[in-house]
């Protein structure tokens, strides 16, 4: 087992708890101690960024930078396949989500040019960078853009970093996360000095002694979570490369019926899960009776390892491996009345052919291979 954390981040929880901040007395608006600005400030940097405002979570992240913008009322482009949150934080700002397809070799935002919406955000998703070409037009065309980075933490295209591209980008430090701060946590970067004060004051109850036309909220990030966070941040680079050399050395080494993703050279992916595609022809059955028999295997040749290294939770034989996403975000009962006249067909395909590889994060080239023996295994059988 690979160990999660150091004794840095370690020691920077108990420094932060032994030293009082010299900057987190009480002030009309809440910038936090010197820990926390430090880590708002270095995390920017490290994304080619000027600002950085901490929030609780990633969910927030998208919520503060909604508001913020001014989605209210507004149709807000969000792709068909994406975490739940991105949506979910279009409708609690107000906005109205506009699902849109996704491109097949990305799988991210496929964006129709033709609409006429003010606001998108698109999703790096799975640690693929969007179409910055696409990005770029949709600011040239005045619409603002909040890139969802939840999942792409150090990815890039042409070494620019995801998140400086449109006019905000927002990340997520949740534990299975790139980097987490003590397992909850989010950032919005920025170059937008003025969009930077506002997003600073939504988190802190709006309270400026201002007179504010806005409700704000507490969705601060404490000093201590900042500390554990800037450790990790220091380790960032190390931690890609080891999710990239794991997620190559499983793409070179799969079964033929599962397709690894296109990602061209220009491409630095951050591979949060290795999203491949599950070609059923190839296979001969198809994905579901694929799982199941995979599940049989894990349960066979894994029947003493029912606990997870990656959160600490029970996991069942077969999960670690699975189909992904279970469904378009319009086909979820509580965003069924946002869904469109017509069925994006990428993204439908997506649903039906996507297989998921959860393998990589914090494991050991033991167990990886174990996994790669066990798939080959059940596609032996097939056969």
């Amino acid at each position: 087992m690979i160990k999660r954390f150091g004794k840095e981040e370690i020691n920077a929880v108990v420094n932060s708890i032994n030293k009082a901040s010299l900057l987190s007395g009480y002030t009309n608006k809440f910038l936090g101690g010197e820990i926390l600005q430090k880590f708002e400030k270095e995390f920017a940097r490290f994304h080619n960024c000027k600002y950085g405002i901490s929030v609780n979570s990633g969910t927030s992240a998208l919520f503060v930078s909604q508001l913020a913008a001014g989605v209210k009322d507004n149709k807000v482009a969000v792709p068909s396949i994406t975490f739940t949150a991105t949506t979910s934080q279009v409708i609690a700002s107000g906005g109205v989500p506009y699902f849109t397809d996704i491109d097949t070799e990305s799988y991210c935002m496929d964006f129709d040019f033709k609409k006429k919406i003010k606001f998108a955000i698109p999703v790096h998703l799975l640690g693929h960078p969007c179409s910055f070409d696409m990005i770029k037009k949709m600011k040239e065309n005045g619409m603002f853009v909040i890139e969802d980075c939840a999942q792409a933490t150090g990815a890039k295209y042409k070494n620019k970093s995801v998140g400086s591209v449109g006019n905000c980008g927002i990340f997520s430090f949740q534990e299975t996360k790139h980097i987490t701060t003590l397992g909850e946590g989010g950032m919005i970067i920025t170059n937008n000095e003025e969009f930077a004060e506002k997003c600073r004051s939504i988190r802190n109850h709006g309270e400026y002694y201002k007179d504010e036309n806005f409700v704000g909220f507490n969705l601060r990030l404490t000093d201590t979570q900042a500390a554990f966070g800037l450790s990790q941040l220091k380790r960032l680079p190390s931690i890609l490369k080891s999710f990239r050399n794991n997620a190559n050395y499983i793409m070179k080494n799969l079964p033929d019926m599962i397709l690894p993703p296109t990602i061209s050279k220009d491409i630095q992916h951050s591979f949060l899960i290795l999203g491949c595609k599950y070609d059923e022809k190839k296979a001969g059955i198809s994905r579901e009776k694929f799982l199941e028999k995979l599940t049989k295997n894990r349960k066979k040749f894994l029947a003493n390892e029912q606990t997870s290294d990656i959160k600490g939770l029970n996991f069942r034989p077969g999960k670690i491996i699975s189909s992904g996403y279970k469904t378009t975000q319009y086909n979820v009962p509580l965003y069924r009345k946002y869904r469109p006249k017509k069925n994006r067909n990428n993204a439908e395909d997506f649903i039906r052919n996507s297989f998921f590889l959860d393998i990589h994060r914090w494991r050991t080239q033991t167990e990886i291979d174990e996994e790669l023996r066990i798939l080959h295994k059940t596609s032996q059988q097939i056969k």
